[in-house]
């Protein structure tokens, strides 16, 4: 049995909000347009601690997908490949715990997009703040990151874009 004397309680903890835009919602083809991250530190949102990158992600961006990021083409067309934006998010991420709203599907993401580069990926620890809503409040009618805001006076600004999309999770985990 672990001791409970050596628990890191979740607000203590150092972490890094994160979230990506995509080209789709399919995590097998979807290629990586945006990377928003904001640092946690024991328990504390660093809103001045960020990091946004856009990515080109080597394939036309679906209308579909721009009309909900609104990031196109052009947007990205200078942006630099996943490949050179890696080594940036990995030593931004560290050794941290990884907080996002369904953070699966980016880490699935990311594992794809490190494999198509032929980048060794490991995956990080991770919090999934829909998740431990689910675990806290059962009964909600929804779990979006719009409802998680909503039932917990949290702000939600600049939505499905990265660094809003990761900030808004940051502020719903404290």
């Amino acid at each position: 049995m672990a001791d409970r004397t050596s628990a890191t309680p979740l607000l203590a903890l150092d972490a890094v909000a994160f979230d990506t835009e995509t080209t789709s919602l399919d995590p097998r083809a979807a290629r990586i347009v945006e990377i928003g991250a904001v640092r946690l530190t024991s328990g504390r949102l660093s809103e001045d601690d960020t990091f946004r990158a856009l990515v080109n992600p080597q394939v036309p961006i679906p209308p579909v997908s721009t009309g909900v990021h609104g990031i196109d083409d052009e947007k990205v067309r200078a942006a630099p490949n996943f490949a050179k934006v890696w080594p940036e998010v990995s030593d931004y991420i560290g050794g941290s715990v990884v907080v996002g709203q369904s953070i699966g599907y980016d880490l699935a993401i990311l594992a794809n997009e490190t494999d198509r580069a032929g980048i060794s990926f490991s995956r990080p620890r991770t919090l999934d703040v829909r998740l431990l809503a689910q675990i806290v409040e059962p009964s909600l009618a929804g779990y979006s990151l719009d409802s998680l805001a909503a039932w917990l006076g949290v702000k939600a600004v600049d939505r499905h874009s990265a660094l809003g999309d990761a900030l808004t999770a940051a502020r719903i985990f404290v």
